[in-house]
């Protein structure tokens, strides 16, 4: 017995009861199946709105990249893979636009919102597939790779930073009288922290990171990449 499941007059799936019997169905069980069919068809479409509005609450409203509560998820979900065996290694780059808050002060937050957008867009497509982007917070963005070792997380981190400094960023003044589109450059300093070389825990890594960011980046004269050493 096959029924579809209809909703707004479109069929979302059809429901398949099958018996090794003949003549195992009667008519008024396929009045009855149409009838659950159709609470189905509710269920289905409040689980689309459930999954769209929990994807949306894991999403930055501006960049689009997962947001810090999908990121605290995707790190446990990657160490635990780690502690199993299933992931060897696990890299995080941590990247920190440089002097962004001059970029606010000198063409206005409209223009860093354009330049936070951009950002994330060249890091997405960088990354690609081969690992997970979000947006920690402010012009910090984390970048997870399984199965990456420092060395070739290094790597990309490098290139990462080689991009963003050759890419020419469109502004809109907004601060002045004679507001219009300018090119700028702008430079990101980059830390990197690997599992399990330097921590078996998902925060400490994190924070293993946001060290070589500061310390190894941004106090060496920023634009540059730096690996978290023990």
């Amino acid at each position: 017995m096959c029924v579809p499941v209809y909703r707004n007059k479109k069929i979302e799936g059809v429901l398949v009861l099958a018996s090794r019997n003949k003549y195992s169905f009667e008519a008024y069980q396929l009045k009855i199946v149409h009838l659950l069919c159709s609470y189905f068809a509710v269920s289905v479409e409040k689980a689309k709105y459930v999954r769209a509005a929990l994807a949306k609450s894991e999403r930055c409203e501006l960049t689009k990249l997962h947001n810090y509560r999908y990121l605290d998820r995707q790190l446990e979900s990657d160490m635990e893979k780690l502690s199993l065996g299933q992931h060897s290694t696990l890299s995080l780059i941590m990247m920190d636009i440089d002097k962004f808050k001059t970029v606010n002060d000198t063409f206005g937050h409209h223009s860093g919102n354009l330049i936070l957008k951009e950002f994330a867009q060249i890091i997405k497509r960088e990354i690609g597939s081969s690992g997970t982007v979000a947006r920690y917070g402010g012009e910090e963005f984390v970048i997870l790779l399984p199965n990456y070792t420092k060395t070739e997380a290094f790597h990309v981190a490098e290139q990462l930073r080689l991009k963003i400094e050759q890419t020419p960023f469109i502004v809109q003044s907004d601060l002045d009288q004679t507001a219009g589109e300018q090119i700028i450059f702008i430079t990101a300093s980059i830390g990197v922290s690997t599992a399990p070389e330097d921590s078996d825990e998902g925060m400490s890594l994190l924070r293993n990171a946001d060290r070589a960011l500061y310390t190894g980046a941004k106090q060496a004269g920023r634009n540059r990449v730096a690996e978290y050493v023990r």
